[in-house]
């Protein structure tokens, strides 16, 4: 699945798929995302669809929506378009190592 770098929030990142999600899709509201090194949350308010595959969660937005930091003084808000993303803990490698980025 073609995907693009959409943005990124913390030790979270969202690629816009460049083609539609396949398969079955759930209905989910105020979805949250857990950062991977911190915990900290991320949340998209109001209803969407999605799939979780593996660490990444898979979201089709029929409207704009935003990503919104969870911790007071965070980071600022991520609007996402109408589309679909895959959105997941980032990772980084270096060092023969496989590790979270910190938030």
């Amino acid at each position: 699945m073609p995907t693009v770098i959409y943005a990124r929030q913390g030790d979270l990142v969202v690629d816009k798929l460049l083609s539609p999600i396949s398969g079955e899709l759930e209905k989910a509201k105020q979805v949250t995302f857990a950062g991977d090194s911190s915990g900290h949350p991320h949340r998209i308010a109001g209803e969407v669809l999605l799939r979780k595959e593996g660490r990444r969660t898979l979201v089709r937005l029929s409207e704009p929506r935003t990503l919104e930091h969870g911790r007071a003084g965070g980071h600022k808000p991520v609007t996402l378009e109408v589309g679909d993303y895959a959105i997941m803990p980032l990772r980084e490698r270096g060092d023969a190592v496989d590790r979270s980025v910190e938030d």
